[in-house]
Protein backbone atom coordinates (compact mmCIF):
# COMPACT_ATOMS: atom_id res chain seq x y z
CA UNK A 1 0.00 0.00 0.00
CA UNK A 2 1.07 3.74 -0.40
CA UNK A 3 0.84 4.36 3.27
CA UNK A 4 0.33 8.36 3.77
CA UNK A 5 -0.81 8.83 -0.27
CA UNK A 6 -4.69 9.09 -0.93
CA UNK A 7 -4.48 7.98 -4.81
CA UNK A 8 -4.78 4.68 -5.69
CA UNK A 9 -1.60 3.14 -7.95
CA UNK A 10 -2.48 0.14 -10.56
CA UNK A 11 0.02 -1.34 -12.27
CA UNK A 12 0.46 -3.93 -14.87
CA UNK A 13 3.19 -6.26 -15.22
CA UNK A 14 3.76 -9.18 -17.90
CA UNK A 15 6.67 -10.46 -20.22
CA UNK A 16 6.98 -8.92 -23.58
CA UNK A 17 3.88 -10.34 -25.97
CA UNK A 18 1.62 -10.94 -22.86
CA UNK A 19 -0.83 -8.29 -23.86
CA UNK A 20 -0.13 -6.10 -21.02
CA UNK A 21 -0.28 -2.82 -22.87
CA UNK A 22 -3.53 -3.81 -24.52
CA UNK A 23 -5.24 -4.34 -21.01
CA UNK A 24 -3.32 -1.08 -19.68
CA UNK A 25 -5.53 0.16 -22.79
CA UNK A 26 -8.72 -1.18 -21.56
CA UNK A 27 -8.68 -0.49 -17.91
CA UNK A 28 -8.13 3.54 -18.90
CA UNK A 29 -10.93 3.07 -21.18
CA UNK A 30 -13.34 1.73 -18.64
CA UNK A 31 -11.58 4.07 -15.84
CA UNK A 32 -13.33 7.35 -18.71
CA UNK A 33 -16.11 5.68 -19.07
CA UNK A 34 -16.80 5.59 -15.39
CA UNK A 35 -16.13 9.08 -15.04
CA UNK A 36 -13.03 8.56 -12.61
CA UNK A 37 -9.72 11.01 -12.90
CA UNK A 38 -6.61 9.35 -13.91
CA UNK A 39 -3.15 9.20 -14.93
CA UNK A 40 -1.40 6.51 -17.23
CA UNK A 41 1.77 6.11 -17.47
CA UNK A 42 4.53 3.29 -18.31
CA UNK A 43 8.27 2.30 -17.16
CA UNK A 44 10.85 2.81 -18.68
CA UNK A 45 10.18 5.95 -19.48
CA UNK A 46 7.16 8.28 -17.97
CA UNK A 47 9.32 11.76 -18.03
CA UNK A 48 11.52 13.35 -20.62
CA UNK A 49 14.69 11.59 -18.95
CA UNK A 50 13.07 8.63 -18.29
CA UNK A 51 12.25 8.67 -21.90
CA UNK A 52 15.75 8.97 -22.55
CA UNK A 53 17.18 5.90 -20.48
CA UNK A 54 14.32 4.08 -22.05
CA UNK A 55 15.79 4.54 -26.05
CA UNK A 56 19.02 3.57 -24.53
CA UNK A 57 18.24 0.43 -22.34
CA UNK A 58 15.94 -0.66 -25.38
CA UNK A 59 18.86 -0.23 -28.62
CA UNK A 60 20.45 -3.42 -29.12
CA UNK A 61 23.46 -1.04 -29.96
CA UNK A 62 23.49 -0.44 -25.78
CA UNK A 63 26.59 -2.39 -24.41
CA UNK A 64 26.17 -2.53 -20.97
CA UNK A 65 26.76 -4.12 -17.67
CA UNK A 66 23.65 -6.10 -15.98
CA UNK A 67 24.56 -3.65 -12.79
CA UNK A 68 24.11 -0.86 -15.20
CA UNK A 69 21.27 -1.81 -16.24
CA UNK A 70 19.83 -2.40 -12.96
CA UNK A 71 20.82 1.26 -11.81
CA UNK A 72 19.49 2.36 -15.47
CA UNK A 73 16.07 1.09 -14.51
CA UNK A 74 16.43 2.74 -10.86
CA UNK A 75 17.31 5.95 -12.52
CA UNK A 76 14.48 5.83 -14.82
CA UNK A 77 12.04 5.05 -11.73
CA UNK A 78 13.33 7.94 -9.18
CA UNK A 79 12.87 10.58 -11.66
CA UNK A 80 9.06 9.10 -12.91
CA UNK A 81 7.97 8.67 -8.87
CA UNK A 82 9.23 12.28 -8.20
CA UNK A 83 7.72 13.86 -11.27
CA UNK A 84 4.61 12.19 -12.14
CA UNK A 85 3.61 9.30 -9.59
CA UNK A 86 3.97 10.94 -6.43
CA UNK A 87 2.16 14.27 -7.17
CA UNK A 88 -0.39 12.45 -9.06
CA UNK A 89 -1.55 10.15 -5.78
CA UNK A 90 -0.89 12.81 -3.51
CA UNK A 91 -3.75 14.71 -5.31
CA UNK A 92 -5.48 11.49 -5.03
CA UNK A 93 -6.02 10.55 -8.38
CA UNK A 94 -5.61 6.93 -9.97
CA UNK A 95 -2.70 5.95 -11.57
CA UNK A 96 -2.34 3.53 -14.12
CA UNK A 97 1.49 2.30 -14.84
CA UNK A 98 2.66 -0.23 -17.11
CA UNK A 99 5.25 -1.66 -15.55
CA UNK A 100 6.83 -0.85 -12.36
CA UNK A 101 9.46 -2.18 -9.89
CA UNK A 102 8.19 -5.84 -10.15
CA UNK A 103 9.43 -5.62 -13.53
CA UNK A 104 13.01 -4.45 -12.65
CA UNK A 105 13.36 -7.34 -9.84
CA UNK A 106 11.22 -10.09 -12.49
CA UNK A 107 13.44 -9.01 -15.80
CA UNK A 108 16.99 -8.37 -13.82
CA UNK A 109 16.35 -9.78 -10.54
CA UNK A 110 15.51 -13.31 -12.25
CA UNK A 111 16.44 -13.01 -15.57
CA UNK A 112 20.13 -12.05 -15.10
CA UNK A 113 20.82 -13.99 -12.25
CA UNK A 114 23.54 -15.67 -14.62
CA UNK A 115 25.17 -11.95 -14.58
CA UNK A 116 25.56 -11.79 -10.77
CA UNK A 117 22.20 -10.15 -9.82
CA UNK A 118 19.75 -10.96 -7.60
CA UNK A 119 16.01 -9.81 -6.61
CA UNK A 120 17.46 -8.76 -3.39
CA UNK A 121 20.05 -6.74 -4.84
CA UNK A 122 17.17 -5.63 -7.40
CA UNK A 123 15.03 -4.23 -4.22
CA UNK A 124 17.94 -2.85 -2.89
CA UNK A 125 18.64 -0.24 -5.25
CA UNK A 126 15.45 0.37 -6.11
CA UNK A 127 13.92 1.25 -2.24
CA UNK A 128 14.65 4.95 -2.70
CA UNK A 129 13.86 5.40 -6.13
CA UNK A 130 10.16 4.54 -5.06
CA UNK A 131 10.54 6.51 -1.82
CA UNK A 132 7.57 4.08 -0.35
CA UNK A 133 5.29 4.55 -3.58
CA UNK A 134 3.88 0.92 -4.04
CA UNK A 135 0.85 -0.42 -5.95
CA UNK A 136 -1.85 -1.32 -4.27
CA UNK A 137 -2.98 -3.90 -6.71
CA UNK A 138 -1.15 -5.03 -9.61
CA UNK A 139 -2.33 -7.25 -12.03
CA UNK A 140 0.06 -10.08 -13.82
CA UNK A 141 -1.23 -10.75 -17.49
CA UNK A 142 0.31 -14.62 -17.90
CA UNK A 143 1.05 -16.26 -20.71
CA UNK A 144 3.62 -18.87 -21.83
CA UNK A 145 6.76 -17.90 -23.19
CA UNK A 146 6.16 -19.92 -26.42
CA UNK A 147 2.87 -17.65 -26.48
CA UNK A 148 4.36 -14.49 -25.95
CA UNK A 149 6.97 -14.97 -28.64
CA UNK A 150 4.17 -15.79 -31.17
CA UNK A 151 2.49 -12.76 -30.89
CA UNK A 152 5.43 -10.66 -30.98
CA UNK A 153 6.11 -12.28 -34.38
CA UNK A 154 3.04 -11.52 -35.64
CA UNK A 155 2.64 -8.01 -34.12
CA UNK A 156 5.28 -7.08 -36.89
CA UNK A 157 6.97 -4.91 -34.41
CA UNK A 158 9.57 -2.83 -35.83
CA UNK A 159 11.33 -1.04 -33.12
CA UNK A 160 15.10 -0.49 -34.10
CA UNK A 161 13.89 -2.61 -37.12
CA UNK A 162 13.23 -5.45 -35.08
CA UNK A 163 13.27 -6.95 -31.42
CA UNK A 164 14.48 -4.47 -29.36
CA UNK A 165 17.65 -5.03 -26.49
CA UNK A 166 15.54 -6.78 -24.01
CA UNK A 167 13.26 -9.23 -26.38
CA UNK A 168 16.81 -10.69 -28.13
CA UNK A 169 17.31 -12.30 -25.02
CA UNK A 170 15.54 -15.04 -25.83
CA UNK A 171 13.39 -17.88 -24.47
CA UNK A 172 15.46 -18.87 -21.62
CA UNK A 173 15.61 -15.33 -20.48
CA UNK A 174 11.37 -14.86 -20.88
CA UNK A 175 11.22 -17.87 -18.49
CA UNK A 176 12.97 -16.76 -15.91
CA UNK A 177 11.19 -13.77 -15.85
CA UNK A 178 7.79 -15.70 -16.13
CA UNK A 179 9.22 -17.26 -13.03
CA UNK A 180 9.80 -14.51 -11.20
CA UNK A 181 6.56 -12.53 -11.76
CA UNK A 182 5.05 -15.75 -10.27
CA UNK A 183 7.40 -15.53 -7.24
CA UNK A 184 6.30 -12.40 -6.94
CA UNK A 185 2.91 -12.92 -6.81
CA UNK A 186 3.27 -16.00 -4.20
CA UNK A 187 4.98 -13.18 -1.95
CA UNK A 188 2.43 -11.12 -2.35
CA UNK A 189 -0.81 -12.80 -2.85
CA UNK A 190 -2.66 -9.39 -0.92
CA UNK A 191 -1.81 -7.10 -3.58
CA UNK A 192 -0.54 -9.10 -6.76
CA UNK A 193 -3.40 -10.64 -8.72
CA UNK A 194 -3.01 -13.50 -11.39
CA UNK A 195 -4.91 -13.02 -14.88
CA UNK A 196 -4.42 -15.70 -17.53
CA UNK A 197 -3.24 -13.76 -20.65
CA UNK A 198 -4.20 -16.85 -22.96
CA UNK A 199 -8.07 -15.68 -22.63
CA UNK A 200 -9.31 -13.27 -25.04
CA UNK A 201 -9.07 -9.70 -24.61
CA UNK A 202 -12.40 -9.53 -23.60
CA UNK A 203 -12.33 -11.95 -21.01
CA UNK A 204 -9.15 -10.24 -19.49
CA UNK A 205 -10.29 -6.96 -19.45
CA UNK A 206 -13.48 -8.00 -17.79
CA UNK A 207 -11.18 -10.23 -14.76
CA UNK A 208 -9.59 -7.09 -14.30
CA UNK A 209 -11.97 -4.69 -14.35
CA UNK A 210 -14.13 -7.15 -11.73
CA UNK A 211 -11.17 -6.31 -9.18
CA UNK A 212 -10.63 -3.10 -9.87
CA UNK A 213 -14.38 -1.79 -9.72
CA UNK A 214 -14.06 -3.46 -6.05
CA UNK A 215 -11.61 -1.42 -5.52
CA UNK A 216 -13.33 1.75 -6.67
CA UNK A 217 -16.47 1.12 -4.12
CA UNK A 218 -13.81 1.96 -1.24
CA UNK A 219 -11.88 4.84 -2.86
CA UNK A 220 -12.99 8.07 -2.84
CA UNK A 221 -10.88 9.80 -5.22
CA UNK A 222 -12.17 12.43 -7.57
CA UNK A 223 -14.28 12.55 -10.50
CA UNK A 224 -12.76 13.26 -14.35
Amino acid sequence: MQTGRSGLLITVEGIDGSGKTTQVDRLCARLTQVGRAFVRTREPGGTPIGDKIRALLLDPASDMTALAEVYLYAASRAEHVARVMRPALEKGLIVVCDRFVDASIAYQGYGLRSAGITPDLVRQVNDQAVGGVMPTRTFVVDVPVQVASARLRASGRQQFGGEDRIERRGPAFFEQVRSGLAAIGQADPGRVVRVDGQQSVEQVAAEIWRDVEALLGSFDGPDA
